[in-house]
């Protein structure tokens, strides 16, 4: 008897084609003809890509295959499995290390054989050269529509709106294009901050110089300096000349327009600009960049534009890394109550030493226009959050009563289920001899009438058999989480409670890790600091 395990995946949430309950089934019905199962366990990931192994039950497969949880594996067809090639190598791998035969119902697959071992890694590789290619014919459908300068969709740069633009087509008629309009008033605004910016330098200074005259985006929201980069950045505003032309040529672009299209009036629409991998958008290098005349106006002179790039650049490569100083313990914590903002660690080197204040973004950023509420010592702060803390009294807090709730709800559970399994193993061990009584007498009146009836007796108590050994298992791994619960709890209620001790002793990111699982919240009003911690909050 083997216990067969089935995956289904499907990318999107529908029951149109091969849903997640017609491949089970299939994958059932191809079991039971070619295996004597004993049972079945089901594996589902139903609104997820097989590009990539980051599935919750694919890895809960993984892990069963690990702990021989089963014999067979079956899926409906190979890429439900994976569709990269890598992933389903290291798959197989994994199948073979651990005796699990797979089966893949479609391409009639087993591992079992070498010619259908053989078969699989073919077809896997094929599988994804197919969706290689798929990619690669998107990629070059997009390109080829980049060319012609039109709107392709999305969110539109500030200082214009998407327009349909309708063309005629010799084989198809009317055809709908979009094409960017302009919006005036925020078209002026994107001017004035191309001006500011080679007046000021800085995307700091511009900054600031919104935040002062209280200039908003489109969404009447304040600027930042990464929203002010994307317009800076941008090459939709510049007058598409012969300079820009030969700037982008230098970059080694891909120059989807004639030299001679770059007519000094219109702008430019360039694509391929960012990359999107594991959610996270990349800007690609410039020589990445599809470059095409649009059929929008220019606003930017192409010399503006490049000094503006230029600056940027510069700026760049000058701007100091990020520090990683042992000061600022409450950094992420802190909040300014006067408008909200965060507060960040600012640090003054002196030859007495080193000191540091939290000072208000939004005051620094609009140069005290926008809020005017007191720096805050560093160092003082620092210390009088950790001498607070020391002093509650966490047996009297929600928190301390709520972790001692939850630690005796769970040895209770778990004297239910030590119950439950002594219980389960009893019912299990009188099924056994049951059936062997049930075997004698049927092997003594094989001949008889009563020989049907006995043998249906056999295979009911041998179904509850197999119900008893999955509800132990089950069982077992709801034992093994809740004594991990209760291990975790126990060292949440000890930290806690010999806080007072412990903290001293720390390294100032394990305080400052420390503080954030305990603290929800740090203000700071300009006279006095307010601490909100779960169940229990104190003020200065």
């Amino acid at each position: 008897m083997a216990v067969v395990a089935i995956y289904s995946r499907k990318s999107k949430y529908t029951d149109k084609g091969e849903s997640i309950k017609n491949q089970i089934e299939l994958c059932k019905e191809y079991a039971e003809k070619h295996f004597n199962v004993d049972r079945f366990l089901i594996y589902e990931d139903e609104g997820y890509s097989g590009g990539h192994a980051d599935r919750p039950n694919f890895q809960k497969m993984l892990k069963d295959i690990s702990k021989k949880k089963f014999d067979i594996l079956i899926c409906y067809r190979l890429d439900r499995i994976s569709r990269n090639i890598t992933d389903f190598s290291d798959l197989v791998e994994l199948l073979q290390e651990n005796n699990v035969d797979f089966v893949s119902v479609r391409e009639q697959f087993d591992t079992s054989t070498p010619m259908g071992r053989a078969m699989m890694y073919i077809t896997s590789v094929f599988a994804q050269l197919e969706r290689e290619t798929i990619a690669e014919r998107i990629r070059d459908n997009m390109h080829q529509l980049a060319r012609t300068g039109r709107w392709l969709g999305g969110k539109t740069p500030t200082g214009f709106k998407s327009q349909p633009l309708y063309v005629n087509d010799k084989e198809k008629g009317k055809k709908k294009m979009y094409k960017l309009s302009p919006i005036p008033k925020e078209l002026e605004l994107v001017k004035t901050l191309y001006y500011k910016f080679l007046e000021l330098g800085s995307l700091t200074r511009l900054e600031s110089w919104t935040l002062e005259n209280n200039v908003k985006t489109k969404n009447n929201k304040n600027f930042d300096k990464s929203i002010l980069k994307i317009i800076l950045t941008n090459p939709v505003y510049v007058i598409a000349d012969e300079l820009i032309y030969e700037y982008f040529k230098k970059n080694d672009s891909d120059i989807a327009s004639n030299k001679e299209e770059f007519d000094g009036i219109h702008g430019l629409m360039v694509f391929n600009k960012h990359d999107e991998k594991r959610n996270r958008v990349i800007r690609n290098d410039k020589s990445k960049w599809i470059v095409a005349v649009g059929k929008h106006k220019g606003i930017i002179p192409s010399q503006d534009w490049i000094r503006v790039q230029n600056i940027l650049e510069k700026n760049r490569e000058k701007a100091p890394r990020a520090g990683t100083g042992k000061v600022g313990l409450i950094t992420n914590l802190l909040r300014c109550k006067n408008c909200g903002s965060k507060m960040r660690v600012s640090v003054y080197r002196r030859k007495s030493g080193i000191y540091y204040y939290y000072k208000c973004l939004l005051k620094e950023r609009s140069k005290g226009s926008r809020c005017n509420i007191r720096n805050l010592n560093g160092s003082l702060a620092d210390e009088y959050v950790i001498n607070e803390i020391k002093k509650i009294n966490y047996k009297e807090s929600d928190v301390y009563k709520h972790l001692y709730e939850m630690k005796e709800k769970l040895r209770r559970e778990s004297s239910n289920q030590v119950s439950e399994k002594e219980m389960l193993e009893k019912e299990l061990l009188e099924y056994k001899k049951a059936i062997k009584n049930l075997t004698l007498q049927l092997s003594q009146n094989k001949d008889s009438k009563a020989a049907k009836y006995i043998i249906e007796q056999i295979e009911e108590f041998d179904s509850k058999i197999i119900d008893i050994k999955t509800r132990l298992e089950n069982l077992n791994e709801s034992k093994e989480i809740t004594k991990l619960e209760r291990n975790n709890i126990d060292i949440v209620l000890k930290l806690i409670k010999d806080f007072s001790n412990n903290v001293d002793k720390l390294g100032f990111e394990e305080k400052k890790k420390l503080l954030n699982q305990i603290i929800d919240e740090i203000w700071w009003d300009g006279e006095k600091l307010g601490i909100n911690i779960v169940g229990y909050n104190r003020g200065r």
